[in-house]
């Protein structure tokens, strides 16, 4: 009985505290900003070849919390071509554990924003990777920069084409330098500037409540 009632009372603390974070301006939050190359793109039989993330604390990106993993063997099957995810056996030949790269991850998400380009993606694989390794993610809260830029530009009656939603595309509309594409960091590090020029234009240094995704 004593048990039951610490875990409720363990509850009930972590609702609290993530209800008072989310009351805060979105620029008092901690992001990082996840990019993850794939052997393909479903989650349930393809497999996390590369991890890289990057933290942010508006209106910083702390270089010095830069991390990049390669996971995947040599021997695993690439059902993409290079041209997606940038990577060929060669660069697999030094791996790092996902189990370790998963655990670090783990304690960096928690309590931070997760930000990705196509979160729902990222997000998917990680829950499936957390799963068979036992490790569990509790992120503050999960947003897409990808689903922010369209919606935005929905909202102002943009057509939205073919391609204009790719992170180069978006970066593109808020004046950001393009970094070569298709590499685990530099797409996060492109990712995590993005969401700080998405919301420093569109919700300045306001209280907003960050979308879910």
């Amino acid at each position: 009985m004593a048990a039951n009632a610490s875990g409720w009372r363990n509850r009930i603390a972590a609702w609290w505290q993530r209800r008072q974070a989310l009351a805060q301006p979105w620029t008092a939050q901690r992001y990082v900003a996840l990019d993850l190359e794939t052997s393909g793109l479903d989650a349930r039989h393809d497999n996390i070849i590369a991890v890289a993330w990057v933290e942010l604390t508006p209106p910083l990106l702390d270089y010095q919390s830069v991390r990049y993993y390669t996971v995947a063997t040599a021997q695993t099957e690439l059902n993409q071509s290079p041209v997606v995810h940038g990577l060929v056996s060669r660069d697999l030949q030094q791996v790092t554990p996902l189990a370790e790269v998963l655990h670090e991850l783990q304690q960096v998400l928690d309590g931070a924003v997760l930000v990705c380009h196509h979160v729902q993606l990222d997000w998917a694989f990680l829950k499936q990777a957390g799963k068979a390794h036992q490790v569990r993610f509790k992120p503050l809260l999960r947003f897409d920069t990808l689903t922010f830029e369209g919606q935005r530009l929905k909202n102002s009656q943009h057509h939205i084409q073919r391609g204009s939603l790719t992170l180069s595309a978006c970066r593109s509309r808020y004046g950001l330098p393009q970094y070569d594409a298709h590499h685990a960091l530099s797409d996060a590090i492109a990712c995590g500037e993005l969401m700080l020029a998405q919301l420093y234009k569109y919700a300045g240094a306001q209280v907003v409540r960050l979308p879910r995704s």
